[in-house]
């Protein structure tokens, strides 16, 4: 799965941007909103060490493309709508590879109610939170629930979303992502141990800014628990 970020150009088309601004990720400087798409095209993005590539911003209407039977998309917010992001992932038929992200419980109702087949990520961090939901009437089929950006201590609240039938995604981007960038954590088999204690803890999805080391760690399996449920996903032979 992939977070994306879309955001609007001056002449309302949608490009995936993380920043409001150009200069960290790209060769150009200033807000996104005042540029045109054709200014923007002529861009070229950074790799994480700031080097240019030949890489251009995309669309979200190429990325919807590009994403079929590839990855899934999750689309948050940024300054897009929650109704204009739902009418892309329908006009590009793309409702098996896309999902969104709702923020609050009047956005959870807006989305099924313009399409009662999308699967939105929503915050459930907590017993009230999951109780708030089920009075939305929407069915636990279209959402997975995000737990926290943080490490979660109780790890009550997972079984308890489980029990609906929903899956967990918890973040590592703002804790073992960050202390491994920073050297706290020294090296890659003490992340992997991190990484398995969150499945074993009970996320079904890791939210990693790291994405290539967490996926090494997944697939090695190291010391994923034997009665974790989903141990057999994470299993691979050496070809």
């Amino acid at each position: 799965m992939i977070e994306t970020d879309p955001r609007y150009t001056k002449d309302s088309v949608i490009i995936l941007m993380h920043d409001p601004t150009l200069d960290r990720t790209t060769n150009g400087t200033g807000r996104v909103i005042d540029h045109t798409w054709a200014e923007l095209k002529k861009l070229r993005l950074k790799d994480p060490e700031g080097n240019i590539t030949d890489y251009q911003i995309p669309t979200l209407d190429e990325a919807l493309e590009w994403a079929k039977s590839r990855t899934i998309l999750v689309l948050d917010r940024k300054d897009v709508p929650v109704g204009i992001r739902i009418k892309k992932i329908m006009e590009h038929k793309a409702g098996a590879n896309a999902i969104v992200i709702a923020y609050s419980f009047d956005e959870i109702k807006e989305c099924y109610r313009l399409n009662p087949d999308i699967v939105m990520e929503v915050l459930l961090p907590d017993a009230e939170q999951v109780k708030k939901f089920e009075e939305t009437g929407v069915p636990w089929k279209n959402v997975i629930g995000f737990v926290s950006h943080n490490l979660v201590e109780n790890t009550e609240i997972f079984e308890l979303i489980h029990s609906k039938g929903t899956m967990c995604i918890v973040g590592s981007s703002r804790n073992h992502d960050l202390s491994y960038k920073k050297g706290e954590i020294k090296t890659f088999q003490e992340l992997s141990e991190k990484y398995l204690k969150m499945v074993n803890d009970g996320a079904d999805i890791i939210e990693a800014d790291l994405a290539i080391e967490a996926g090494l760690s997944l697939k090695a399996g190291g010391s994923m628990n034997r009665s974790n449920s989903k141990k057999k996903f994470f299993s691979y032979k050496r070809i």
